[in-house]
């Protein structure tokens, strides 16, 4: 006889299951120098995330520019993405705020659109960057560190204001270890790429605006200077948590739960086979943990365990981009079966 146990009630939550979360970068080579991506990938493991993250960075892009690359909506659709970090061109950002308005903030809204046409359940952020060393001298509006870092900031806060979705402030991380840490370089041989540590900063900024969470503790790949880790984590914690107001990033998409569904699921044990029957009211996707490492996505499964034991089963359902979670206990024995065939 099956023993069957809840223990667990109705849940809501970011993740689907044990489903990894899907990050998508879109921006040019402040992204993708030293394979930024994955730094962020590594550190949110390191952390006890499930993280998957890749982009679509071309050198020398701007908003525009991505809007108009057929690669990048090819990128778009290759997975359901849970976020989605769009970065312009530095100096795009550093212009008067009546160019933004015009050959910025629209190409924006044409990425995000199509975003969610593919990924409905994405969350939007704008990845603000960092003003070169020594400014950009051909301006004399940005000709000093500064004055392009504000005018940076300027730009993507009023993006952020415009279209409402938050901001990934890496360009104040970035000026924050300036200031305290000048023995820091975060630069790369030309002065405004960034250098490993650099893509290690940016990589911080994200994890911290994403999970609302310190990412003190991280690590990063080898290709990364562990000397400064911890500083480097510690400013992204304090810029990041200490200002989730003025960067919106308290103001995430929030999906209507139109009515919570009743989750439920029977399940019938024959010796170490167990079927599982969804009763689930409403209808969704979903996704199954077994408790010893095996999963499924069929709403009825059937699955055959090793060993006897007891095993806590979790079911998952996404619905309207929220997603519920049921977990109950299941024994199954094979007791009965070895004295059947001692007979």
């Amino acid at each position: 006889m099956n023993k069957l146990a809840l223990f667990f009630s109705l849940i809501t939550g970011l993740s689907f299951g044990q489903q990894p979360t899907n990050v998508l970068f879109i921006g040019n080579s402040f992204t993708h120098m030293n394979n930024m991506p994955k730094i962020f990938e590594h550190l949110a493991q390191s952390k006890g995330k499930n993280v998957y993250a890749d982009s679509i960075a071309v050198s020398g892009s701007t908003l525009k520019a991505h809007s108009e690359r057929p690669s990048t909506y090819v990128k778009m659709k290759t997975r359901k993405w849970d976020y989605v970090l769009i970065q312009g061109f530095s100096r795009e950002f550093a212009e008067d705020s009546s160019v933004i308005l015009k050959e910025s903030i629209p190409y924006a809204k044409i990425l995000i659109d199509s975003v969610l046409k593919t990924s409905p359940c994405a969350q939007i952020y704008f990845y603000m960057t960092w003003g070169y060393e020594k400014g950009y001298p051909e301006q004399p509006a940005n000709d000093t560190y500064p004055k392009m870092q504000q005018r940076i900031w300027n730009g993507y806060m009023m993006m952020s204001d415009s279209l409402h979705y938050p901001v990934i402030p890496v360009g104040m991380v970035w000026k924050n270890i300036r200031e305290t840490h000048p023995e820091i370089d975060l630069y790369f041989t030309d002065r405004y790429h960034p250098n490993a540590l650099g893509s290690f900063t940016a990589a911080c900024t994200a994890f911290a605006s994403i999970y609302k969470e310190s990412p003190v503790g991280g690590t990063a790949p080898k290709r990364v200077d562990s000397t400064y880790w911890k500083i480097i984590e510690q400013a992204a914690a304090n810029v990041v948590l200490k200002n989730l107001n003025q960067y919106k990033l308290n103001q995430t998409r929030v999906f209507d739960i139109k009515e919570t569904p009743v989750m439920d699921f029977k399940v019938k044990e024959t010796w170490l086979a167990a079927q599982f029957t969804n009763q689930t009211n409403n209808k969704g996707e979903y996704y199954w943990d077994f408790g010893d490492g095996v999963t499924s996505t069929k709403k009825n499964p059937k699955h055959y365990y090793k060993t006897s034991g007891t095993y806590t089963v979790t079911l998952h359902m996404r619905q309207n981009c929220n997603n519920f979670t049921l977990k109950k206990r299941v024994t199954v024995s094979n007791k009965v079966k070895k004295a059947n065939q001692g007979k």
